[in-house]
């Protein structure tokens, strides 16, 4: 058990010994960028905890100042000390991002290795027995399975030597049979040369016939070009001999058309000037029509003034008359019923009065 943590104890020191490395080479590839450009290392590290080495870079930057000719840095007290500041306090370079991402192809491949580096460490360091054997069983596996392809790969060249005699006795076998075609190919190749010949021999005398026939009505063909040709000359002559009449009347015409547009437009002027006048003398007399519509505008409602008064009195009267003739009628009637009702009540009273003598009798 104290074995046992006395080595984990020795390995995480070792893996933290190597992590350690891996941040110090990542400020050490970055120093001397820092180192140039002093004042943006000034500005980023004042008021921090690491300001303190500002002094002794500035010291620096001044004495290489007053040494003319030397560019490189000195091997002194103050260069060690500000190297070993800067190892010391690898976390500086997080402050400078930027430098890390424009870093050497070179530089990229040395902490690509220090990481591998680191990452190996770790997985070597940290492996147990008991992962030790789970990778031998699975190396043991592979053996195995190894093993059997090897047997299936003897296996697989007798088949493929098997199929290779196979293959050649049937090469053989095709070999013959294409011997055979090929006879049979020449024979029947003689006999279509020979069947093309006689057609070759056929077709050269269809050639000539139709040749021969071709020259003849070749000449019969140029016989009635020429013809045409004739034909077509006297027709050109006789259409240019037209075209030169039908261009004298066409002149004509333009003339008599000129003429005709001359003789238009002074018409159309006179006309144009006679419709003005008469615009002008129609103004005027819708002027005094407008005028004249107004007084009589006037007028008319005046008449109509009149013409209501009168009707309404003459309604009035009319309406009066009827008045007075209902009542009439009406009098008349209310009399004629009361006298008729005077005249019944009379009768009446004489019946009872006589009824009353009968009874005292």
């Amino acid at each position: 058990s104290d074995k046992t943590a006395e080595r984990q104890a020795r390995l995480e020191g070792v893996e933290r010994v190597l992590k350690l490395s891996q941040e110090r080479i990542k400020i050490a590839m970055i120093i001397p960028k820092l180192l140039e450009n002093a004042e943006n290392l000034k500005s980023v590290l004042k008021n921090t905890c690491y300001e303190e080495i500002l002094g002794p870079i500035e010291k620096m930057i001044h004495h290489l100042g007053s040494q003319t000719g030397r560019s490189k840095l000195p091997h002194d007290h103050t260069t060690m000390r500000i190297v070993d500041f800067f190892l010391v306090n690898y976390q500086i370079y997080r402050f400078f991002p930027n430098l890390m991402r424009n870093l050497g192809d070179r530089d990229l491949q040395v902490l690509a290795a220090f990481h591998f580096l680191v990452e190996s460490a770790h997985v070597h360091l940290n492996r147990s027995s008991r992962s030790e054997i789970t990778k031998e069983r699975k190396l043991h596996a592979i053996y195995h399975q190894n093993v059997d392809i090897q047997k299936k790969i003897l296996d697989i060249k007798a088949s493929l030597a098997f199929q290779k005699v196979i293959g050649k006795w049937k090469t053989a076998a095709k070999g013959i049979y294409l011997m055979k075609v090929e006879d049979d190919l020449a024979n029947k190749k003689w006999q279509n040369n020979v069947a093309i010949q006689n057609e070759i021999e056929k077709c050269n005398r269809t050639m000539r016939l139709y040749h021969k026939g071709s020259m003849d009505r070749q000449k019969e063909l140029e016989e009635e070009l020429n013809a045409a040709r004739e034909a077509y000359e006297a027709m050109t002559k006789k259409n240019l001999h037209e075209e030169q009449e039908l261009r004298s009347e066409k002149n004509k015409l333009l003339l008599q058309l000129q003429s005709l547009l001359k003789k238009y437009d002074t018409s159309l002027g006179e006309k144009m000037r006679a419709n003005i006048a008469m615009e002008d003398q129609y103004l005027v007399a819708k002027k005094v029509l407008d005028d004249f519509m107004v007084q009589f505008r006037h007028e008319e409602r005046i008449y109509r003034d009149i013409v209501v008064k009168r009707e309404e009195e003459e309604r009035r009267i009319q309406q009066q008359k009827l008045v007075v003739f209902m009542m009439n009628r009406a009098a008349a009637t209310i009399q004629k019923y009361w006298r008729k009702w005077k005249k019944d009540q009379r009768k009446r009273n004489r019946r009872a009065a006589k009824g009353k003598g009968k009874k005292g009798k």
